[in-house]
């Protein structure tokens, strides 16, 4: 029988101190595996409840804007074309439609303006996201292929919101202006938010009943 060399005694030798080591790091990984997670289900809670407090912050500080008169900036979102600009706007300057979205529901909230005037704006703000796609698209403009192929992939984004705000804002439109009040997606919130949180207080359903104002009271 002949005896081993020496390369493959070496080889052997590397092979078992890397199976020891991933065997360390497996056991390693299984004693971090709870603590871990019970750590990110923790700062998930709590960045949760911190982007809680700020909506209610929000929210009481538009009441005091308004309650000064400065709520009348806000009156030309009346005018459905002019709610959807000024989402467009609103998300191109912050370049968060998270953001500018946050700021509409803040409004709503503080009866600045109605559920009805906020689904353009909240339609321009997913329009106006599309901006921040392209402007990463344009740092490949060294290579012109990859820019082509960047560009591309922007455009699929920024198609896909400008064709559903096309197809549902008219609808939208046409369907309130025949029904008086709202259109589909207005009565689609409004049965959501009525069986989600007790619609039979009112024309407010979450007047009296909200759970975030429970929730963030000890700080808000």
């Amino acid at each position: 029988m002949a005896a081993a060399s020496p390369e493959n005694i070496q080889l052997d030798a590397v092979e078992a101190v890397e199976v020891e080591e991933q065997d360390q790091e497996a056991k390693g990984e299984e004693s971090r595996s709870w603590p871990v997670v019970i750590a990110a289900i923790f700062g998930t809670l709590l960045c949760l409840y911190v982007f809680l407090v700020g909506l209610e912050l929000l929210g009481d500080a538009f009441k005091c804007l308004g309650g000064k008169g400065a709520g009348a900036m806000f009156q030309a979102v009346d005018n459905p074309i002019a709610g959807l600009m000024t989402g467009i706007l609103g998300t191109v300057l912050v370049q968060s439609s998270s953001t500018s979205t946050s700021i509409v529901v803040g409004l709503v909230g503080a009866e600045q303006i109605t559920v009805k005037s906020a689904i353009p704006m909240v339609m321009g703000a997913n329009i106006g996201t599309s901006v921040t796609n392209t402007i990463v698209s344009m740092g490949q403009s060294g290579d012109r292929i990859q820019l082509q192929r960047a560009f591309a992939g922007a455009t699929v984004h920024d198609m896909f919101n400008l064709l559903t705000v096309a197809t549902l804002l008219p609808i939208e439109l046409i369907i309130g202006a025949i029904q008086g009040q709202g259109g589909p997606l207005y009565w689609i919130t409004d049965a959501l938010a009525g069986a989600a949180m007790g619609g039979g207080q009112g024309s407010n359903p979450l007047k009296g009943a909200s759970p975030t104002k429970i929730i963030t009271s000890p700080v808000a």
